[in-house]
């Protein structure tokens, strides 16, 4: 190759690169959430707001119908049929005329969920979400049918996140290439 030849080559790569991190460069706009700080573990946004949950009669017939199928697979001692009966009728006060429809959402939910779990294996109630369904049962049993607010999702710490963590590998936390003794 002569000298020509590896100086052209050169500025050609050099080019294509150039040419590569302006158009990837311009696609940061359509993806907001990739960073620099996600591909390496820093967070350079705002924490996302918990999402707002609904308090209509259809979302509390859900709520309540939902977990008490739940808790009635890992075994709480309730009468589910009295639960039922306090909250259709509660709801009735305030809403006669969505009675029947909140009666039929609650029998779906209820049925949907306990046709789901039923082929759930023990693994089902596992100590965290036994003590998120005791809590929602013991609030709905007094009488409070709002809806739960969702758990917030676990930031995965980005693309490495979890590189210095220890897994079932038995890898070190803080160096992944050494072992446990």
């Amino acid at each position: 190759m002569t000298l020509r030849s590896d100086v052209t080559a050169r500025a050609l790569g050099i080019g294509v690169c150039l040419c590569i991190s302006a158009v990837l460069g311009g696609c940061g706009a359509s993806i907001p959430n990739l960073t620099t700080g996600s591909l390496f573990g820093g967070s350079s946004a705002a924490p996302a707001a918990a999402p707002q949950v609904s308090n209509d009669p259809t979302s509390r017939a859900i709520q309540v119908g939902t977990t008490s199928a739940r808790a009635q697979k890992c075994g709480f001692n309730f009468d589910a049929v009295k639960l039922r009966t306090q909250f259709l009728a509660t709801e009735s006060a305030t809403n006669p005329a969505d009675a029947a429809k909140l009666g039929q959402v609650y029998d779906i939910a209820f049925n949907g969920v306990s046709k789901a779990v039923v082929a759930q294996s023990e693994d089902y109630c596992t100590p965290h979400k036994t003590a998120t369904i005791k809590e929602a049962l013991n609030r709905h049993l007094t009488g409070d049918y709002t809806p739960a607010t969702p758990e917030p999702v676990a930031d995965d710490g980005g693309l490495f996140g979890d590189l210095g963590t220890s897994d079932s590998s038995g890898y070190h936390d803080s160096n992944p290439m050494k072992r446990n003794e």
